[in-house]
């Protein structure tokens, strides 16, 4: 009868289903009646494992591995700790001191083993057993009422470790209405090339400074992926920073600017108090940038946007555009100010195919936008075709040094 092999956990999120699910596996075992051993290790509770995550995981990771080799299984708790369990056979016996000698660190070896391990024979101490599940079930519940009371906890925590779920995102939600947004406001020129080879600046990008943000406030995220869900996080970045906006208008009065926007904010009611606190007069030195993951989620959405926005009378880019897009999409046909066009070094290579060059050349040249101008290809490339609105740190570098000179 098969009972559950380790690799089982690795499907298993890192929260209180983890223990669920071991009580459940405890209870099968002990209705089975076979004698088996199980093992909790508290390595939460050695201090060169408690304080440094990577060599938790390091442990964790070689306690899966001698699990394996012995014919164990693995069970990991949402702190961390871990338990072990072996059909109890001639062999067994050893084991606990086999993994106090080769599988902990020093201070473990040292210390009495009563701190860090805890031995229990089912079916005979199965109570006790269940007992100490609990206990891990009351830390992690209590883990988990704080993080929800807590956004800027949570979001330090090892919960927010990885990509983005729906939690986190809402953790986020929350933590921005606790926090002043404008302090990670960023921006970069759009420039424009003249004929006597200066730049003059167009206009500015306003956004939020994802790595900053990050770096400060939940550094374990992974903020692109998946793709549905960092477009929710950018909607409700738009909505807070419009709402400071709003409030602040007089921050941005009289600046050329662009903004990002999702779809959905456009139809918002902050996106109508935003409207309402920016005279009709000053609408035209500002422009929205939607991005193409709506245009992909929501195609009739995104042109029923470009109308409203057009029709307020601000401008609209289509931004996050890669040139390899171009040979799929109509992009002339859309009523948008601008098209930005993604030039960084990763996408340069797209813009010597032939089919590229000939898509991009059926946009009206002044709506092009080439941003994230990293590299003189790009450049070159651009100004060859016509091109003469560039983003990026490569002209911010190049305005720098004329400015100097």
């Amino acid at each position: 009868m098969r009972v559950w092999e380790f690799e089982d956990n690795k499907a298993i999120p890192s929260d209180l289903v983890l223990e669920q699910d071991f009580t459940m596996r405890v209870r099968r075992l002990n209705r089975l009646g076979t004698p088996f051993l199980v093992i909790n290790l508290m390595l939460t509770a050695i201090d060169s494992l408690g304080k440094y995550r990577s060599a938790l995981e390091a442990a964790q990771q070689r306690l899966q591995e001698f699990a394996k080799i012995t014919g164990g299984t693995y069970a990991e708790m949402s702190n961390g700790d871990v338990f072990l369990v072996w059909e109890e056979s001639k062999e067994t016996h050893v084991l606990p001191s086999r993994l106090l000698a080769a599988l902990l660190p020093e201070d473990a070896k040292t210390a009495d083993a009563g701190k860090c391990m805890l031995l229990f024979h089912l079916p005979d101490g199965y109570t006790p057993l269940r007992e100490r599940i609990n206990h891990y079930v009351e830390i992690a519940r209590a883990a988990a009422a704080a993080e929800e009371s807590e956004p800027a906890h949570a979001l330090q925590s090892e919960a927010a470790r990885g990509p983005l779920t729906a939690w986190s995102v809402d953790q986020i939600e929350k933590l921005l209405g606790e926090i002043d947004l404008r302090r990670y406001v960023r921006t970069q020129p759009i420039y424009e090339y003249q004929p006597d080879g200066k730049w003059q600046p167009l206009s500015e990008e306003y956004f939020v400074g994802f790595e900053d943000l990050k770096r400060d406030r939940f550094p374990k995220l992974d903020l692109i992926t998946p793709p549905h869900l960092f477009l929710e996080l950018c909607h409700a970045l738009d909505q807070n920073l419009l709402v400071e906006l709003a409030v602040h208008y007089d921050s941005i009065a009289g600046r050329r600017l662009f903004l990002n926007l999702s779809v959905a904010s456009v139809m918002s009611t902050v996106f109508a108090r935003f409207c309402h606190s920016v005279p009709k007069e000053q609408r035209p030195l500002i422009g929205f940038e939607l991005h193409r993951g709506d245009l992909f989620q929501d195609f009739s959405g995104t042109l029923n946007a470009i109308t409203l926005l057009r029709r307020e009378g601000f401008a609209v880019a289509l931004d996050g555009i890669t040139p390899d897009m171009a040979v799929y999409f109509n992009f002339a046909a859309f009523e948008a100010d601008f098209i930005k066009i993604n030039v960084s070094k990763e996408r340069a290579d797209q813009l010597a195919d032939p089919s590229v060059a000939e898509a991009l050349s059926k946009i009206p040249k002044e709506k092009l936008i080439f941003f994230r101008c990293d590299n003189e290809r790009a450049l070159k490339t651009g100004l060859a075709m016509g091109v003469s609105k560039f983003q990026g740190w490569l002209i911010d570098d190049a305005v720098k040094q004329a400015h100097g000179a």
